[in-house]
């Protein structure tokens, strides 16, 4: 799988041969044999050419906020094709449009409509490319709308739950 990111306005190419848990990743023209797994929280633990380092990726508006070893970083699509990411799935910023992070399955409903949730709440669980993906909830609010069911195919252009933030958060 190839991947375009800007990062700080700077274009990199990501290409993975996608495997799980242990991948081969190229990052514009430098290697990387990569072991990775999740852990509980949305926490990612990788392995990268021998050396540990732990990892969060949440979705935000035109693309995904990376936070490895407590540095963070804004990747951006820059043509805003959001197929190209394959993130957690979790979201960040002020959006209450919930999409989903690749298209996929949705395999469980977490809320229902009229449910006061918070940020990081597990909302909806997908499936895509053979891997479960948690999409919690980007702000604190109430569901306004669920507009999917399990069972659904899912795509990255549709909100898949809308939620009304609370009056502090919006």
């Amino acid at each position: 799988m190839d991947f375009e990111f800007l990062i700080g306005g700077r274009k990199h190419r990501v290409r993975t041969d996608g495997r799980k848990p242990e991948a081969h990743v190229t990052v514009d023209e430098r290697s990387y044999d990569v072991d990775w797994q999740r852990a509980e929280g949305g926490v990612i633990s990788l392995l990268v050419d021998g050396r540990s380092h732990t990892a969060r990726v949440a979705r935000r508006d035109g693309g995904l906020a990376v936070w490895i070893d407590g540095r963070s970083f804004v990747l951006e699509t820059g043509a805003g094709d959001d197929e190209s990411f394959a993130g957690s799935g979790s979201a960040v910023g002020g959006s209450g449009r919930i999409k989903a992070p690749m298209p996929g399955a949705v395999v469980k409903l977490a809320v229902s409509e009229g449910e006061q949730v918070t940020t990081g709440q597990s909302l909806v669980i997908v499936e895509a490319m053979k891997m479960e993906h948690d999409v919690r909830s980007p702000i604190d609010g109430v569901v306004a709308k669920v507009n999917v069911a399990a069972g659904d195919s899912v795509g990255t252009t549709e909100a898949m739950i809308e939620i009304e933030p609370n009056e502090s958060d919006g």
